[in-house]
């Protein structure tokens, strides 16, 4: 049976705690998911050490929880979004964004669902209009929120990003896993694919597994 709208937010609502009274933008199941995840990158970072706040566009603390409800700029986003500050004592500070534009290796920009960067190149970003690049990217999670388990194309397609990215830390979620598609992308080695069922225990922890992994490795050694 479908997950329902409500379940998802829910969801979303133990993970970004009281912002998650307002989420704001759709209520697509795939937006949602976006969201999900990432509450799921802050509280991972909480978990290993640091301190996490939500702002807005204009750097303040955010009253709600705002969302891209397709990708976007993040130096010229048009509407008020949410993301999460993320600081780790004597490292410089990262931030989380759901629904921007990456610059691969390639130069060509990228949708990335939800995507962890230095915040000292989203500020370079927010004062020049440029679109962040793919060097400073600690991690980047694609989103698939589908009705049925995700066609193979998908998962080349995600192995094709994260190589243009230099496989900064690629996540594959799926709400509905496809062992061929999984299989694919751990092949690789430098890549993930994970099943997230909104409501699912077993497959949240797994995730957060993961994201305070590469949080924790961050911690230690201030390398993306």
């Amino acid at each position: 049976m479908p997950i329902s709208t409500n379940q998802i937010l829910a969801e979303i609502g133990t993970r970004l705690g009281p912002l998650a009274k307002d989420v704001r933008q759709s209520t697509k199941h795939y937006d949602l998911y976006e969201a999900l995840t990432l509450g799921l990158v802050a509280k991972s970072a909480a978990d290993v050490g640091a301190t996490v706040g939500f702002l807005d566009t204009n750097l303040k603390q955010a009253t709600a929880y705002l969302f891209r409800s397709s990708p976007g700029s993040l130096a010229n986003p048009g509407q008020n979004f949410t993301h999460a500050e993320i600081r780790f004592a004597n490292l410089p500070p990262l931030e989380a964004h759901a629904g921007i534009w990456i610059a691969g290796k390639s130069q060509v920009p990228h949708e990335c669902d939800c995507v962890v960067l230095r915040k000292d190149e989203a500020d370079a970003v927010r004062s020049s209009g440029r679109t962040p690049l793919w060097g400073p990217v600690l991690l980047h999670a694609e989103c698939k929120y589908y009705t049925k388990p995700i066609p193979f194309w998908q998962g080349r397609n995600f192995l094709g990003l994260t190589l243009d990215l230099g496989w900064k830390g690629g996540i594959l979620l799926m709400n509905q896993d496809r062992a061929n598609v999984t299989q694919l992308v751990r092949s690789r080695k430098m890549a993930s694919a994970l099943r997230l069922q909104p409501g699912n225990t077993a497959d949240r922890q797994d995730v957060l597994k993961l994201l305070r992994r590469k949080f924790r490795r961050y911690r230690e050694t201030g390398d993306v």
